[in-house]
């Protein structure tokens, strides 16, 4: 049996054992089309993996049944589940908010012991995750949910969206793939007919989901995060190049707390400055990222680069009346 398949069978084996009370190692491999052996190995596999799987024995004929124990969490897990999940539900207009109180019911009431669960009432009320503000989507819970339903089924959408970089609205069909939260905003990654590539387009922008199309086949080989590689935050460019900064007091002790962009390396220079290199691909989201540190950071190269962004800041001195 090659190593798909026993994947599967254990998988499938989890799934019937979350399913039924109980269940024998007889009826486990009429159901997994196995032998009783194979059935013995993928429950001992289960237990080498971790899991928390218990056997009783039948008096009756002998025979061992197999369980999975409830699941359950301690205080400090449910605390941490229970602070993410309320940012959200702070706020309004956001897809699965009551499926995600629902669940969140679920993890209070599935906390271990009588200590934890003391523990955990103690703290909930004083512990608390601040995510960014996100968008009330509201007016686009129709589509979000008809695209949910067309990434399940592979099914191609035309709709008609409004261009970020042209502002014009156009009609676009898509096989459309992933959903996916950044800076505070969704976005769908999908297959654009009309450019012939992966694009991202950003739920708000859709004017009208026309319509729902035949299907496709999608490629296997599809990764969100290998499809956003070096962006910045969330459009691909068509060029990756590296920076070089050189960052100024008081500015270093940021670059040095934190990790704005996974390719980020830090090198410490004398007089308090610090030079940062990043693999980026040159977007305008990573300029305007660039614009927003001032005086405060210099670019050092690329050449085309530091002199783009200096055509930029004297610009910018113009609109203020200043001489550049």
């Amino acid at each position: 049996m090659n190593k798909s398949n026993k994947t599967e069978r254990i998988v499938s084996t989890i799934s019937i054992l979350s399913q039924k009370p109980s269940v024998s190692a007889g009826e486990l491999a009429q159901k997994l089309n196995v032998s009783e052996r194979s059935a013995y190995r993928y429950l001992k596999d289960l237990r080498r993996f971790g899991y928390s799987l218990q056997s009783i024995k039948e008096p009756e004929t002998a025979r061992y049944r197999h369980f999975l124990n409830p699941l359950t969490f301690t205080a400090g897990e449910a605390l941490a589940i229970m602070a993410a999940g309320k940012s959200f539900l702070s706020q309004e207009g956001l897809p699965y908010c009551k499926e995600l109180q629902s669940a969140l019911d679920k993890v209070k009431a599935a906390i271990s012991e009588i200590e934890e669960k003391r523990k955990f009432y103690k703290m909930e009320p004083k512990f608390s995750y601040i995510s960014e503000k996100l968008r009330d989507y509201t007016p686009w819970m129709e589509h979000i949910r008809k695209i949910e339903e067309c990434i399940r089924n592979n099914r191609t959408i035309t709709l008609i969206y409004e261009s970020f970089s042209s502002g014009q609205v156009s009609e676009r069909t898509l096989d459309p793939y992933h959903l996916y939260w950044n800076e505070g905003n969704l976005y769908l990654a999908a297959y654009c007919h009309v450019n012939k590539s992966m694009r991202s387009f950003k739920i708000n922008r859709i004017k009208k989901l026309k319509k729902v199309g035949g299907a496709f086949t999608p490629d296997p080989g599809f990764n969100i995060d290998k499809y956003l590689g070096n962006s910045w935050r969330v459009y691909r460019g068509s060029k990756e190049i590296r920076v070089h900064l050189l960052v100024y007091p008081p500015a270093e002790k940021f670059f040095l707390e934190s990790q704005y962009h996974d390719s980020q390396e830090i090198e410490k220079l004398p007089g308090g400055k610090i030079k940062c290199a990043l693999t980026v691909y040159d977007t305008p989201e990573f300029r305007s990222w660039l614009l927003s540190w001032g005086k405060h950071i210099e670019v050092i190269a690329p050449k085309e680069l530091r002199e783009e962004i200096k055509v930029e800041l004297m610009e910018s001195v113009k609109r203020y009346g200043g001489k550049p």
